[in-house]
Parts: structure tokens; sequence; C-alpha cells
């Protein structure tokens, strides 16, 4: 399978002292708004190439026109275990990280009421069906675990700092003695590089939707459904980093401010200071964030069987209104070990804090084609989806016009598409294959951040019990960055690759009455 390339800056996320607002992120609000498709296992072997198809629970959360094709009841649930790798490279340094996670993917039930004829009547014309179906399905697992190490040979932490001039992130330099001010009274850094930078990241937390669905069939050719989702976001992140390095020496900051706190005994803090000149140092910069709220949108679709053979669907979703809350605190402290054998140490604790906002996610318009043959089908689905239309909105409108540019300055709308092939290989027995392929959102052709999906599975009925095994494989290649510098000016910020796979392993198990 192919990967491609990406570089993401998360410097609104990293830099977690930025401020209140920027606590969110426009990485943060693009990832609430590319949910998975909940399925069960049968169409996620088919890889998610639904629209155009029905009979399968999944269609109370995809195209719910599929609803129609139900001649029975019929309840079932999915079970899902996931392992994310990360495999990362930082500096010629190799680290690995992974993180098994099982749960419930998708429960749900369907209630099929056919329509009485009456004697003597036409079977097959006329509204056939109404059915009724009910769903719960993780469209989200956001548990995944990267860490990095390496020594940096380019920069430091301090250069990250320098650049803050004026926000919570310089000051805290300041304090800490890992920033001065150079002759022309400009943040400078104090820290040397050849530092041993590591990093971990932790997230965890889930997005779900829960859908109350409606389909139904007229004439075995027209089917219609709708369906309204009540969605659910828990989203949890904890980020340290941590700097092992050494404090610059008297001549180069002399050389840089002869006034300088550091080196000027008539300085009122000289005497804080000037012990930390050449100590080693360990820095830790640590951020907590939970994310979590609620959330509904609604979906329309039709199905049209022109032949029996074939199939062609069309469904429209539309935005998820989200009303979500931010809890965030971060925590830096430094520990210097002095020449003279001693230690010094100090801290700044933030204390935790809260942000509300509201988030409205893109809509999303597909349309499928299935092919049905003897013994089996084809099936093809195509979205568009455009993230330049999502939105938030806050208590302040000076955020909301600044995250709102962003959105529109940094996203697009993009493609996705989806196939996959259903065989019976033996009588109760099939076996299926799909692929998927996620556009690129960023309007920025160079950030390339597409995703591709491969499955394949197998399923067996035997009387009105079913059971669906499926295998998934996701996989992105990108690069991202700790912390943001000024390449243009010579201060090259570091780069971290990461080869992010994600194998899933999904089994359904239902029951027709």
């Amino acid at each position: 399978m192919t990967t491609q390339k990406s570089i993401i800056t998360l410097s609104l996320i990293l830099g977690s002292a930025f401020g209140a607002v920027q606590a969110q992120s426009l990485d943060e609000f693009l990832r609430f708004s590319q949910p998975e498709q909940g399925a069960s296992a049968r169409f996620k072997a088919l890889g998610n190439a639904q629209t155009a198809l029905g009979g399968d629970l999944s269609s109370i959360s995809g195209n719910p026109a599929g609803l129609g094709f139900f001649s029975q009841s019929d309840i079932g649930l999915s079970f899902d275990f996931s392992s994310d790798i990360n495999n990362a490279s930082y500096f010629g340094t190799n680290s690995k990280n992974h993180l098994d996670k099982l749960g419930i993917n998708q429960a749900a039930a369907v209630f099929h009421f056919p329509v009485r004829k009456a004697r003597g009547s036409n079977l097959s014309s006329g509204w056939l069906n109404f059915n009724l179906g009910i769903g719960y399905h993780r469209t989200g697992n956001f548990n995944s675990t990267l860490g990095f190490s390496g020594i940096n040979s380019e920069s430091s932490y301090g250069d990250f700092m320098a650049l803050e001039d004026g926000n919570l992130l310089g000051d805290i330099g300041w304090q800490f003695g890992m920033v001065d001010e150079n002759a022309a009274g400009q943040l400078v850094s104090m820290t040397t590089p050849n530092s041993l930078q590591t990093a971990y990241y932790r997230e965890t937390g889930y997005q779900a939707e829960t859908n109350i669905s409606f389909g139904a069939n007229y004439g075995n050719k027209f089917y219609i459904g709708a369906n309204i989702g009540l969605t659910r976001i828990d989203h949890r992140m904890n980020r340290l980093f941590m700097e092992d390095g050494t404090i610059r020496d008297y001549g180069y900051i002399f050389a840089q401010n002869p006034s300088s706190r550091f080196v000027n005994p008539g300085h009122a803090d000289y005497g804080t200071y000037n012990p930390l000149l050449e100590s080693d140092y360990e820095f830790d910069d640590e951020y907590w964030s939970s994310t979590t709220g609620n959330g509904f949108n609604a979906k329309l679709g039709v199905i049209f069987k022109p032949v029996p053979e074939f199939q062609i669907g069309v469904s429209a979703t539309t935005p998820t209104w989200y009303s979500l809350t931010n809890e965030y605190e971060d925590y830096f402290g430094i520990t210097n070990y002095l020449t003279d054998g001693t230690e010094d140490a100090d801290e700044n604790v933030g204390d935790p804090l809260f942000y509300d906002y509201d988030l409205r996610t893109p809509y999303k318009l597909s349309a499928g084609l299935a092919y049905i043959f003897g013994g089996g089908l084809l099936s093809a689905d195509i979205d568009y989806v455009d993230y330049a239309s999502m939105s938030m909105s806050s208590s302040s409108v000076e955020d909301d016009r600044a995250f709102n540019d962003g959105i529109a300055d940094t996203y697009t709308g993009t493609v996705n598409f989806r196939v996959g092939g259903e065989y019976m290989i033996a009588p109760q027995l099939l076996v299926r294959a799909g692929y998927g392929y996620m556009g690129n959102p960023y309007k920025d052709s160079s950030i390339e951040y597409t995703g591709q999906t491969v499955s394949g599975g197998l399923g067996y009925r035997i009387n009105n019990v079913y059971v669906d095994l499926t295998y998934q494989n996701f996989q992105r290649n990108y690069s991202m960055i700790p912390y943001l510098l000024d390449d243009a000016a010579g201060f090259y910020s570091p780069v971290v690759d990461v080869k992010n796979q994600r194998h899933n392993v999904l089994l359904s198990v239902g029951l027709k009455f």
C-alpha cells in the first residue's frame, strides 16, 4: 500500500502557553471533523463502500435509504480491537510506541414494518415497508501514543522561547534563565544546541454517534431514508516535552549584552542568574487537555434500482453542530545543576482553565454505485467534504474571527473514495475486500495529508444468524514539528518523521427475526 508524506505544524497544540483560546487549534477542529463512518464488520471489509447498498445495520448511520432493503427485523453487535503503532525518527534516533484498545464499535437494531396489501393486489408495487433503525457506533478512536528522543544539534527550546517575547512562554523562559536580552533589548536564547530532547504524546478518548433512522421501500425500485444523529466527543491529551541542556558561558553572554543580569554585578538579579552560567539543566514542559461535548446532525438518502443488477445511491449529511468545553492546564519546571555542585530548581504551575465554544463541522455529499451479480457484488463510493465550511464561535468575537479566518486560509474541499467487493466462495461463506482513500483537506498543496485503508474479511450465514470477521489496516507517513522556529532567519524547526499504522480487527454477530 502506498503512503503519503506530510508536514504538520502543531505549534498551537504543542506551545500550550500561548493563551486561553489557543488551547484549541485548527488541527483539533480537523480531527473532530473527520469521523469514521460507523459500520459493521461486513461493510468495513468492503472498504465502507456502502452508499448504494442496503440491508445491513450500517445503513442506520450511513445511507438511511438502505433500511428499506430489510425484509425482516435485525439486531447485531460489533466489537473492535485496535492496535495503534507509531514509529518516530528524531535526529537519527528511532523510537516506537503502541497502544491497544478493545471496545464496542456498533450496537444496532432494525425493526421491519411491512405494508399490508389488500387481497388480490400487486404485492411488489407501491410502498412495501417502513423500517425503523436505532444504533450506536464509534466514529473516532483517539487512543494513540507517540514518543521520540534525540540529540538536537541545531536548536534548543530556548530558541523557541526567545521568539515568544510578550507571550507567557517568553516570560517562562525569562523566569528560568533560558532567555535573556541582547544589547538591542531583544530576547535571545541562553541555552546551547546539542541538547537531549525527549517527548511523549498520549491521546485517549472517542467520538461516537447515536442514530434514529427511518427507511422505506417503494416497489423494490426506489428507497428513501432519513436519520437524526446525536454525537459525543471525549478527547484527552497529555504532552510532555523534556530537554537536557547547558546554559551559555560568560563570554557568549557578555558579547551579547555587557549589562546582562548574568554578567553585570550591578544588576539587581545578578545574584540569582550569575550562578546559572554553564550549568546543566533539565527542563520539563507538560500540558493536559480535555475536550468534551455533544452535538447533532441529520442525513437524507435515496437508492434507485433502474435494473435488478444495478443500484445507485445518493446521500447528504448536514454539518454536526457541537457544543464543547475544553479544560486544560500546564506545568513548567527546571532544575539547574550548578558548577559548585549544588542544585537550583524553579517551576511555574498553571491553574486549570476552561473554555467553551461551538464547532460546526463540514457538510458531506456522497454518491455510490453497486453492481449485484450471481454470488457477489461490487460497490464504489465517492464523497465531497468541504472542510473550508468549518466554523467555531465563542464568547470572544476576536477569537472567532481569528480562527474562522484561519480555517478559510488553511482548508479546502476534498474528495474521498471507497471500493469493495463480496463473493460467496462456498454455501453460507463469503469473502470480502475493500480499499478506502481519504483526500487532503489542506489548501496548501505542499502539505499532503491523505489517509488510506486496506481491508478484508469473511462472512458466515446459518439460518438467521450471521458472523462477520474483518481486518483493516490504516497507514500514514508524516512529519511533525515539536516547536516552530523562524526558518527564514536561519533558525531551523526540528522535524520528527512519523510512520503511523493502525491495525483493526472487527467481529460482528447478529440475528434476523
